[in-house]
């Protein structure tokens, strides 16, 4: 099977970089004080826009929603399996992210097909595991069936923002808008979108974090088990450093840090340094916190990524 991602082809016609990055969306966007940037760059990262907007939703409407017939277009994919292919975006662009969650809606050979392809013409792009399997105690000892049915997995994510949002949102309700029904599906997305913010959030903190410490954008991901998850993980020889991150309308109490410290725990991790990053600030409690590994940072010293 051959795919042929002809938005990913007006994608390489228009920017030459695989991401698109906060700075690219500024240009775009430099009427924008950074907590309103933020908002634009997890829908509008390369997606150029003429007019001017102060509210995000009023954006989306505008320049997605009543212009959805066009990017329907680009979303086209040259390909015998369309319907599989765009059933593994939707469920990637709104589940956990891995790789073995679309065999719950495809067989296991066409999920295989569909995701190397996709892969393969960078839509997707992988964030591989940090699990390692389990170990046998003793020679002959038989694990629990729940662990021996368990399987590591990889994640995937979008190589866009847009994508993401085109395949949360858009897709699932392509019905609904072709019927006129703006002002339904706008509903909805206003209803989601602080969820769906949250992970792009998360990939911003990672460039954060890389930049502060002076690390490769590759070697800041997340990590995730069987048990927990954490958002923030980087580790480079006997350095290792993770966080939280909060895209929420209020501010972040210490239950944050102490859940955190309670999923190091529980994995094994000894950190060098805690983040938090919230997009909403922190508790009086948590910035009376007197130690130099625990980081907080807010939407504000997001403005570092745009030097």
């Amino acid at each position: 099977m051959q795919i042929i991602a002809r938005f990913g082809k007006i994608r390489l016609n228009f920017w030459r970089r695989e991401i698109f990055v906060l700075k690219d969306t500024a240009k775009s966007f430099e009427y924008l004080d950074i907590s309103e940037l933020l908002k634009f760059h997890f829908v509008f990262d390369e997606i150029p826009i003429n007019s001017h907007y102060d509210d995000i939703f009023e954006a989306i409407k505008f320049e997605i929603l009543l212009k959805f017939e066009h990017f329907e277009r680009m979303f086209n994919f040259n390909s015998l399996y369309q319907i599989e292919i765009k059933k593994a975006l939707m469920k990637f662009a709104k589940s956990d992210r891995k790789k073995i969650g679309i065999t719950k809606i495809l067989p296991r050979f066409k999920a295989k097909i569909v995701l190397d392809e996709l892969i393969k013409a960078q839509f997707l792009k992988i964030e591989p595991s940090h699990e390692k399997p389990l170990k046998k105690t003793r020679k002959n000892e038989k694990l629990p069936r729940e662990l021996r049915r368990y399987k590591i997995s990889d994640k995937v994510k979008f190589k866009s923002n847009f994508a993401r949002f085109w395949f949360r949102f858009i897709e699932p309700d392509i019905t609904l808008l072709k019927n006129g029904k703006f002002s339904v599906v706008l509903e909805k997305i206003k209803n989601d979108f602080e969820n769906y913010a949250s992970f792009g959030f998360e990939i911003l903190s990672r460039e954060l974090i890389a930049k502060y410490f002076n690390l490769s954008n590759n070697v800041v991901s997340s990590f995730w088990n069987k048990e927990i998850e954490i958002d923030i993980y980087a580790r480079v020889e006997n350095f290792c450093v993770v966080g939280e991150c909060k895209y929420k309308n209020r501010k972040i109490c210490k239950n944050v840090l102490n859940l955190l410290d309670f999923k190091c725990q529980r994995a094994g991790i000894s950190p060098n340094f805690r983040v938090l990053f919230s997009y909403s600030g922190f508790s009086e409690e948590l910035l009376n916190i007197k130690d130099p590994k625990l980081l907080l940072f807010d939407a504000k010293d997001f403005k570092v990524l745009l030097d």
